[in-house]
């Protein structure tokens, strides 16, 4: 029965992505829209994004209804331009790319370190169109069907997944052969997590990238795409530079890293909230209640 259904997903999204794909953008961005404002009148995962803002506590009760009701917007736009295929691609402009210049010329990879705010997807297949090498880590999806569907939509651009199970010693090999990894960090990483500072309160965050960043020194680079309300991207980028590890513990300085990551990546949300899916995830789980 499980099976069944999840052909059936599988059929409709490729039915979506076959409309979308045919219809002129301005029209899918405007379908996408309407997407978006049903799911915030049906209050999906309402109970979470309002639970993990107000815990933030960086806004008042009416700016958060305010975000939460620009987000669900921001959902349904993002949504339209992802399941467009990529001879459709919007308009962009990059912001500080001679940094990603600068980090190709080096003797070893870097990491492109991700968060789910904005198009993620969108950035795989602007790299995996302009450079070699580059590898996506994720975590397999339930529907095997989609989950095939959404490698090959990156493999057609020239990415390569990489599954978490599999993930470390892969990395490492290619961080060491020039590589470029990317990365989303901003999900509850468990009892395997460490407790450090997101958006000013603790929450479990992932270890694997800040151990690999101390432990080969290599390059990180920030990044992330913003979409106008005109439809165009804009996508910022800048590098971490490596804080000062010396006389540290190797916990201590992965530590260290972590603050340095999450930091960077609070302040992005900071500026731009309406445009945060992570707002839908428990990032919090188990220090607050999203009942």
């Amino acid at each position: 029965m499980k099976l069944q259904m999840y052909k059936l997903e599988f059929f409709l999204l490729q039915i979506i992505q076959f409309i979308f794909s045919i219809l002129p953008r301005f029209i899918t961005l405007k379908a996408g829209t309407l997407i978006g404002a049903f799911l915030y009148f049906n209050k999906a995962y309402m109970k979470t994004v309002q639970g993990n803002m107000r815990y933030c506590g960086y806004w008042t009760d009416e700016e958060v209804n305010a975000i939460i009701r620009k987000l669900y917007l921001n959902m349904g736009r993002y949504i339209s331009d992802f399941l467009r295929t990529n001879k459709n691609s919007a308009l962009y402009r990059f912001h500080n790319f001679e940094i990603v210049e600068k980090l190709i010329s080096k003797d070893k990879g870097f990491i492109a370190l991700l968060a789910h705010i904005g198009n993620w997807e969108y950035l795989a297949q602007l790299f995996g169109k302009r450079f070699t090498g580059l590898h996506v880590i994720a975590k397999p999806m339930k529907n095997r069907y989609v989950d095939n569907w959404l490698a090959d939509k990156r493999n057609k651009t020239g990415v390569t997944t990489i599954y978490t199970q599999q993930a470390l010693r892969k990395m490492f090999e290619v961080i060491n052969n020039k590589g470029i990894i990317a990365i989303l960090i901003d999900q509850h990483a468990g009892a395997h997590g460490t407790m450090i500072p997101f958006l000013g309160k603790d929450a479990s965050t992932v270890r694997t990238v800040a151990g690999i960043v101390h432990k080969t020194r290599c390059s990180v680079l920030p990044v992330f795409a913003i979409m106008q309300k005109d439809g165009t991207y804009d996508i910022f980028m800048s590098e971490a530079e490596l804080p000062d590890l010396n006389d540290k513990t190797n916990d201590k300085c992965i530590e260290i890293i972590q603050k340095q990551h999450n930091e960077i990546i609070s302040s992005w949300i900071r500026q731009y909230p309406e445009h945060y899916f992570g707002w839908f995830h428990k990032r919090y789980r188990g220090i607050i209640s999203y009942k």
